[in-house]
């Protein structure tokens, strides 16, 4: 008889679109592994909850927890979990000390996310760009940060001068789509004075709700905004015309799921595998087909 393993997932936020597929792609590559019994819970961005979770996984007990959660500082939380019962985990794009690691490339995502905006402002507005919106996320601290970081230094090397720092607003934005829509509104309406106002957010849903806002506004040929992610609703809204929303660096979701199956497989099984997997990102534009 062949022996048989638990996987505890929890889940970032199973009413965001992106995050609710990533989930079904580990339930279907789960599926395909007899010898897996998947337990998936929604952390639904609250701490209480992702700690309730991980607690649940830990009395079950998994063989392995797969933690995707918004708060970076709480992984010494999770370690307090399930380092005395020797649970191994992996962290999905939002790293937890002594975990492993999969998923974004923040470097690599921000520097295409950032040159993509870029090459768009060039080609619509000759280069320039008089006010840089940044949607942070103050609950995520390593991993947006230089998600950010090389967004910005993107955008900044493929324009023909630097964007000013006291042109650049950091809000912070929400991960959410109407969270996002809410807070960038009053940014937005009090930006009569720029015509050319470049937008980067930390993922697709709060570049989604900076467009909402956008649009309400009427000023969505004064802005352009990048995301990250490029899920559905992101892809359908760049090839959109007229949309405020040009580009998005692409995550390629559809591999969470068969990836982090693939390190499941060598983790459970005791075979060493690197600290850190990340996906190979490309990006979507308006100016890429």
């Amino acid at each position: 008889m062949s022996e048989s393993y638990t996987i505890g997932y929890s889940s970032l936020c199973q009413s965001m679109p992106s995050v609710a597929y990533r989930t079904q792609t580990l339930v279907d590559a789960a599926a395909t592994y007899p010898e897996f019994r998947l337990l998936v819970a929604d952390n639904d961005l609250d701490d209480a909850k992702a700690l309730a979770n991980a607690k649940q996984f830990a009395e079950t007990p998994v063989n392995l927890a797969i933690i995707f959660h918004i708060n970076e500082l709480l992984g010494p939380e999770f370690n307090r979990v399930f380092l005395p019962r020797r649970i191994p985990v992996i962290a999905v794009d939002i790293p937890v000390p002594m975990a492993i690691f999969f998923g974004a490339n923040n470097r690599e995502s921000g520097r295409l996310a950032g040159a993509a905006l870029g090459a768009w402002a060039r080609l619509n507005w000759g280069g320039y760009v008089d006010r840089l919106l940044v949607m942070a996320e103050s609950r995520v601290i390593t991993a947006l940060r230089e998600r950010i970081e090389y967004s910005v230094k993107g955008l900044n090397d493929s324009l023909p001068f630097l964007i000013s720092s006291h042109n650049t607003v950091y809000l912070d934005g929400s991960s959410s789509r109407a969270g996002a829509a809410k807070r960038s509104y009053e940014v937005l309406s009090q930006s009569d004075s720029y015509s050319h106002i470049a937008v980067i957010a930390t993922n697709d849903d709060s570049a989604l709700g900076v467009m909402d806002s956008a649009r309400e506004l009427g000023m969505e040929n004064r802005v352009a905004i990048v995301g990250h992610g490029a899920d559905e609703q992101a892809r359908a809204e760049i090839a959109r015309p007229g949309s405020s929303f040009v580009a998005s660096a692409d995550y390629h979701f559809e591999q969470y799921g068969s990836r982090l199956m693939e390190l499941a497989q060598h983790i459970v099984r005791g075979e060493r595998i690197p600290r850190e997997n990340f996906i190979q990102h490309t990006v979507v534009s308006k100016l890429v087909p």
